[in-house]
């Protein structure tokens, strides 16, 4: 059961690396960046709403001390982060975007650093160094290379994988330091990321698409809540509960850009040169190093307490 379970995280990056394929399927149907993580959203709350209504009502139970912490990573971290990470996508190649997303712990650990105290060891700074060194090799600024690529792009990827950081140190907080139930967490989160967004939202971009196909709007609004916003949490969140956080971590951290490579290859035919490859492996394995020694630092702090 062990080894099933470890698919779990693995699940979640893939379809997590799914993103990109939806939103360029619905901006070719004429939907803005704003509209389609609005649908995203909207259609996440409304499963997960029935989902909490038919297994347990008391999970849409929240404290009111909870709140202002919920309220800011639903904003900051899901909101502007798919914001962001809708744009990126539009300006990078799929796997770029992708692994811009992924130096989300890169940002934690100085976050943690700044505002919990946590120590900053020479691995970490060497992996720091590692990722911004691999970022620069997949640019394309090294070379005339084929991934997509521009300035633009690139600062649009680092605010998301800045929003990611905020999303991930809010839900820790929220669930790891005052308890949340995960699903709890994720439901709020996510009406809380739509608050913003219902005021730039073309309501008239969504009547007019399901109206054109009924089957197929409400279908592709379904789908894509369901693979890269409610499954893939529900994955990792389910990993959690069985196998180590740093284990959960590192499969997913590992399988999200690699599957939006590999997306990205076999539909938009995004062929990454030599030295782009080169730059995705370099962030990907100093990612893992990062959280695996972000793991250990936890370990040993915990056995230090006892």
């Amino acid at each position: 059961m062990k080894k099933l379970y470890m698919l779990f995280p693995v699940l979640a990056g893939v379809c997590w690396g799914t993103a990109g394929i939806f939103v360029r399927g619905l901006q070719a149907a004429g939907l803005s960046n704003l509209t389609i993580i609005f649908g995203r959203l909207t259609m996440t709350v409304v499963m997960l709403g029935l989902w909490m209504l038919i297994k347990d009502k008391s999970l849409f139970k929240i404290k009111k001390k909870d709140i202002p912490v919920v309220a800011v990573t639903g904003i900051v971290g899901f909101s502007l982060m798919n914001i962001f990470y809708n744009y990126s996508i539009q300006y990078l190649s799929l796997s770029l975007a992708a692994v811009l997303l992924c130096t989300a712990p890169v940002y934690v650990i100085i976050f943690g650093a700044v505002f919990f105290k946590e120590k900053i060891t020479p691995m970490k700074i060497a992996c720091m160094i590692a990722v911004l060194f691999g970022c620069l090799l997949m640019t394309g600024i090294v070379e005339s290379g084929h991934l997509q690529w521009s300035l633009f792009g690139i600062l649009i990827g680092v605010a998301c994988s800045l929003s990611n950081a905020v999303c991930t140190l809010g839900c820790n907080e929220a669930s790891g330091v005052r308890g949340m139930h995960p699903v709890t967490l994720l439901f709020y989160n996510t009406l809380f990321a739509l608050v913003p967004l219902v005021f730039f939202a073309d309501y008239g971009e969504i009547g007019g698409f399901v109206a054109a196909d009924p089957l197929k709007g409400i279908g592709l609004f379904t789908l894509n809540a369901l693979i890269t916003s409610l499954l893939p949490n529900l994955f990792f969140n389910i990993s959690f509960v069985h196998l180590e956080s740093g284990v959960v971590s590192i499969l997913a951290s590992g399988a999200e850009p690699t599957a939006a490579l590999i997306f990205g290859i076999l539909i938009f035919s995004e062929i990454p040169t030599l030295i782009g490859f080169i730059g995705m492996v370099i962030v990907v394995g100093s990612i893992i190093i990062l959280t695996n020694s972000k793991q250990k630092d936890k370990k040993l702090k915990a056995g230090g307490e006892a």
